[in-house]
């Protein structure tokens, strides 16, 4: 007898049925199951919150205000954080947010508002309709806090001598004032995007940087040298508008970048410190700064789902660098038989091309393969002219012409990854590179390289990786570079161009040696080996070796421990004959690094505590063999201990008191520094700086309200 057959509707009411008994039967397990868990006294679930189940609506947020305090003054330690004077600063933080129920939104961070080194970043729109963006940040770069100097007009254009200069030898001077060295980078940013339908996007972003301060240069006459205080007063502008299509398969952009800096200064001129006969009879000498310029690039941008499995990519970008400020007078110095300029200015200008096109395509389950091919090409047009030559303002050299450099590079890189299990995946490459200069000694280099890398967690609990690459580069001939003065020894080679085999090899293991305990070892090395260089650079090598260990003692106290080490070495040979090799030297740094660090929960949500601590200790030696007994080089060497201790008290659940001390001490060796003074050799007039030393402690205390 034939099934007799059933209405759909009785199929839809039959599982919705069965769906909702199931469902009956689950939740009274789950009821029963946590009236069993509470009578043994473990987490009743019952009341648990998805807190990523709803939206977020309405205003919400944070601000932290505190103190702190630094100990001690130290350039070094406040490089980059804006944490280098001493006494108190003020603790500002904040972030807030705005979710609508239109799809309005804003958000705002603000971090480090009492130091120098602080941001604001503000965000607001409405989905999928516009965006609104302003950002605002300063960054420190603290160079210096020790330097001395004689000159007056610091931080300007012209730097002046106080009466007593010029001095026979520096020995003889005096009237040294301290400086600082160091620039501040602010940078505002406003821009914005919108949405012309779901398809089109629309964006335009505008920046503009300023950088001030002072940094170090140095200027010469004849045998004697001065370090230098260089203004520095820069503006930079730039320009990004874009716009864009996405579409189910093809999406594109097009988008243009501009970039135009100035400088206000134009010139640095200083006094010499210096008298003798051999010097210009002005007194004077200059040097030209960093010129205006200016970069604009136009990029376009695609990408389109050939299939289900494959995409292809590709971006191409046209730009152009100019620069044509006028030039300064070949000589300060009054009756010096010099040449005339080729120009009033250098008229500069590089073209820039970039090609960027990929192909991926995931061929079966298991098996992807990719190709990409890169192309980077700066054709320097810049013309050529002969230039007179002169010797710090006191003697007429030989004209020379500038050498306006240009590249092209290609590079094709094809790939494969293999899937052969969830845990297993092995991938192997071939890359080619090559490279086209002009106005170079190599003028063409081609270096292909192969490369492969597995990684498995085929025993249980471990996971390990492999991956290996070796890579040679060879040249088309070497020859001496063209219009060089003095002229280059036939027999060296720059590392760059030089032919060159290099091996590297890394090895990685992941393993959870208990449920509460993992460890990972790390090794990776390389080595090169310039087969063809008789002068210059002959062989280098590097090798890391890397732990780390995390423990999770209870659900209240963990901790993390890590090392690592690195050696690094390069050998080189030279001529002081100008001939074949007649002497050696050999660089290695070693560094380790060490730290650990532990968190607990004191008060279950109360109060937290942690400690942090690392160790960083690097040692360079130099080694040279010239063929005769000499005293040896001494070691340079740094040591860096930093100790972090924090704490976290809720004192309700929107109130939180933050506590911190931060303790750090450095330590730094360098020959070439140590006990040199502004006056020490007797033809420089230096800075004076020495080798960093410093002990400094930071405390912070805030509260973190949230609303």
């Amino acid at each position: 007898m034939p099934e007799p057959k059933r209405d759909k509707n009785m199929k839809t009411t039959n599982r919705l049925l069965l769906l909702s008994v199931l469902s009956a039967l689950s939740s009274a397990a789950g009821a029963a199951d946590n009236a069993a868990g509470a009578a043994k006294g473990t987490v009743d679930t019952s009341e648990w919150k998805c807190e990523s189940c709803k939206f977020e609506q309405g205003t919400s947020g944070s601000f932290d205000v505190g103190a702190g305090a630094v100990s001690n003054q130290s350039a070094k330690f406040g490089e980059y954080n804006g944490l280098n004077k001493k006494g108190a600063y003020f603790i500002g933080d904040g972030d807030a947010r705005y979710r609508g129920k239109d799809g309005a939104y804003w958000n705002f961070n603000a971090n480090n508002i009492g130091l120098d080194a602080r941001s604001l970043n503000a965000e607001g729109g409405q989905q999928g309709k516009y965006k609104l963006l302003l950002k605002y940040d300063q960054i420190p770069h603290i160079l210096s806090d020790t330097a001395q100097t004689p000159f007056g007009g610091v931080g300007g254009a012209s730097l002046t001598l106080p009466a007593g200069y010029p001095a026979a030898t520096t020995a003889t001077m005096g009237s040294l004032q301290q400086v600082e060295l160091g620039t501040q980078r602010k940078t505002l940013g406003v821009g914005g995007s919108w949405y012309r339908t779901s398809e089109w996007e629309y964006a335009v972003n505008v920046r503009h940087e300023t950088r001030d301060g002072t940094k170090r240069t140095a200027g010469a006459f004849f045998v004697n040298a001065a370090n230098l205080v260089e203004p520095v007063s820069y503006e930079t502008d730039q320009l990004d508008a874009s716009a864009s299509y996405t579409g189910s398969r093809w999406q594109a952009k097009l988008a243009y970048y501009g970039s135009t800096f100035r400088n206000d200064n134009e010139v640095l001129s200083w006094q010499s410190p210096f008298t003798g006969p051999a010097l210009p009879v002005t007194g004077a000498g200059q040097l030209a700064l960093a010129p205006n310029n200016q970069f604009h690039q136009f990029i376009a941008s695609t990408g389109f789902q050939i299939n289900e499995r494959t995409r292809a990519t590709a971006d191409v970008a046209f730009g152009r660098m100019s620069q044509n400020e006028g030039f300064l007078a070949s000589t300060l110095t009054p009756g010096l038989a010099v040449g005339a300029l080729p120009g009033s200015s250098l008229n500069g200008r590089a073209d820039t091309r970039n090609v960027n096109l990929k192909l991926t395509s995931a061929v079966t389950n298991k098996v992807r393969l990719n190709a990409g091919y890169t192309q980077n090409d700066r054709d320097n047009r810049t013309p050529q002219g002969v230039y007179p030559s002169v010797a710090t303002d006191l003697f007429v050299g030989v004209p020379r012409s500038n050498m306006p450099y240009g590249f092209k590079q290609d590079k094709l890189s094809l790939s494969a990854d293999y899937r052969a299990t969830a845990k297993t995946r092995a991938s192997i490459g071939y890359d080619n590179d090559a490279q086209k200069r002009t106005f170079q000694e190599a003028e063409h280099t081609t270096e292909e390289t192969a490369w492969g890398k597995v990684s498995s967690g085929f025993v249980e609990k471990v996971d390990l990786s492999l991956k290996l690459a070796h890579a040679a580069r060879k040249n088309s001939g070497y020859v001496a570079a063209v219009g060089v003065t003095p002229l280059e020894n036939p027999l060296m080679r720059k590392y760059n161009m030089a032919s060159r085999k290099r091996d590297t090899a890394g090895v990685r293991a992941d393993f959870a040696a208990r449920e509460n305990v993992n460890i990972g070892l790390g090794i990776d090395s390389s080595k090169d080996n310039y087969t063809d260089s008789m002068i210059g650079l002959t062989s280098g090598s590097s090798f890391n070796v890397n732990g780390d260990v995390s423990v999770l003692f209870t659900q209240k106290t963990s901790a993390h421990l890590f090392a690592n080490r690195e050696v690094i070495k390069s050998k080189q040979a030279g001529s002081q004959a100008f001939t074949t090799p007649d002497w050696t030297g050999e660089n290695k740094d070693t560094i380790d690094f060490f730290g650990f660090g532990v968190k607990h929960a004191a008060i279950k949500d109360k109060l937290d505590v942690g400690a942090d601590y690392g160790r960083s200790h690097s040692r360079g030696e130099v080694t040279v063999a010239a063929g005769a007994p000499a005293p040896a080089f001494p070691n340079l060497a740094t040591t860096l201990d930093s100790i972090k201790l924090y704490a976290a008290y809720r004192m309700k659940e929107n109130l939180t008191v933050n506590a911190g001390y931060w303790f750090e001490r450095y330590d730094a060796k360098n020959w070439m520094l140590e006990g040199v003074n502004p006056g020490t050799i007797p033809n420089f007039l230096g800075f004076g700086d020495q080798a960093p030393h410093y002990k400094v402690s930071v405390v912070r205390v805030s509260m973190k309200y949230k609303f």
